[in-house]
């Protein structure tokens, strides 16, 4: 049976987002004032339970797989529609080393992953040895007489990192051309740590937590963004932008499953090698966005305005509404063992393709009145509009951000 079945798919949910997020507006050029730190915690729920095909049609994370009596006719077909959960923490620390430059670093914690691969069956052809098609727990029946049990539910990754992010945003000098139209523009770099875990070869229900399972940051990204902010009285009240980006994935080795577990589903180190190699493919984003301010709130001078009232009405208006839609194109992945029949098995199922990602935000942010915190919500959609060769991801994220500053 192809390893396909769970191991690989249904772990790729694209739960995190870019770690460079805004300090006072949801924007893509948005930088720390000089001496300020952010302080960011999130909380993420990811759920993915379908994909697209080559059609852009709504798919199971896994196909069909056909089985067959050993030198005989089909025993049948295994489905399933698995459901996965990906829960997970986000700590973020960002500073604003100059006004115009901030570095940050993001620690995703994923606090558990539950998957339930939710099989079926469709009988084969009639089996005279049992006077009817198998049923499904005929099948079963037979696979535990072979030392191979029926998948079930699987928990795990309590508590265990992702890939920590380092990165920054450098808001560009503009010139007079810029300054009068309004347009500022940000460049910003990321490198993934390789602190994430593999999933378990030899489990067939199983999810890892590093980059490629996450299937959403790469191991290096650049971005260049333009925005055109529109202040009324020294505060943004409208925003539009554009944000470029690529991610790069490394190639990575992975040890090919030996069948110590499941020998009946996952015996392929016989003939595809110990380890096998994976270039996931690299992505290119494009992501456009608007802002609207619809509530300036309630102004007063307080310490965090330095007891100045005009300080503070320029802080960010108490509430900010974003949406965004981002299209990333996926590359080809490349396998390499010694089976290619084997690495075709599994680039069939990694074809180009792309997504199609809606994201809603809420900004509330209490500096006008004096605490130095914003709250957000966020939910992030892939299925609303289909994608090609992707699996469809959704989030909802709730999150907190402290703004400190120690010195002058």
């Amino acid at each position: 049976m192809k390893r396909h079945i769970l191991a690989r798919l249904t772990c790729c949910v694209g739960a995190l987002a870019s770690f460079l997020p805004a300090v006072a507006w949801a924007g893509n050029t948005a930088t720390a004032p000089k001496g300020v730190f952010v302080l960011d915690f999130s909380y993420m729920d990811a759920t993915v339970n379908q994909g697209y095909n080559n059609s852009r049609d709504v798919v199971s994370l896994i196909e069909p797989i056909d089985r067959f009596e050993p030198g005989g006719g089909k025993q049948g077909t295994i489905t399933a529609k698995p459901a996965v959960v990906y829960n997970l923490f986000v700590s973020q620390l960002l500073f604003g080393v100059t006004d115009d430059l901030t570095v940050a670093i993001g620690a995703p914690l994923v606090r558990q992953t539950d998957i339930d691969p939710k099989l079926g069956w469709t009988p084969g052809i009639y089996q005279p040895q049992l006077g009817r098609p198998y049923s499904e727990d005929d099948f079963w029946q037979w696979a535990k007489s072979m030392g191979q049990k029926k998948p079930t539910r699987w928990v795990g990754n309590q508590n265990a990192m992702a890939d920590v992010v380092l990165g920054g945003r450098w808001r560009l000098p503009r010139n007079d051309f810029l300054k009068r139209a309004g347009i500022q523009s940000a460049v910003a770099l990321q490198f993934a740590l390789p602190t994430g875990r593999d999933p378990d070869p030899e489990e067939l229900v199983a999810a890892g937590t590093t980059v490629w399972d996450l299937h959403n940051y790469g191991d290096v990204e650049a971005h260049l963004a333009v925005e055109r902010p529109v202040l009324v009285d020294g505060v943004q009240r409208f925003n539009a932008g554009i944000d470029l980006a690529y991610s790069y994935l490394r190639t990575r080795t992975f040890d090919t499953p030996t069948g110590a577990k499941n020998p009946l589903l996952l015996t392929f180190s016989p003939y595809a090698g110990k380890t096998y190699e994976l270039n996931p493919g690299d992505f290119f984003h494009v992501t456009g966005l608007v802002e609207f301010a619809p509530l300036l709130g309630p102004t007063w001078a307080t310490f965090v305005s330095g007891g100045k009232l005009e300080t503070a009405q320029k802080f960010p208006p108490l509430l900010n509404l974003m949406a965004s839609y981002t299209w990333t194109h996926v590359d080809q992945s490349d396998w390499k063992s010694e089976s290619k029949v084997w690495d075709w098995g599994r680039e069939k199922l990694w074809r180009p393709g792309d997504k199609n990602t809606i994201r809603l935000q809420a900004d509330v942010s209490l500096l006008r009145m004096g605490l130095p915190v914003q709250l957000y919500a966020a939910y992030r959609n892939q299925e609303w509009i289909h994608g090609k060769n992707t699996r469809a991801s959704n989030v909802a994220i709730a999150g907190l951000k402290l703004i400190l500053k120690f010195w002058k």
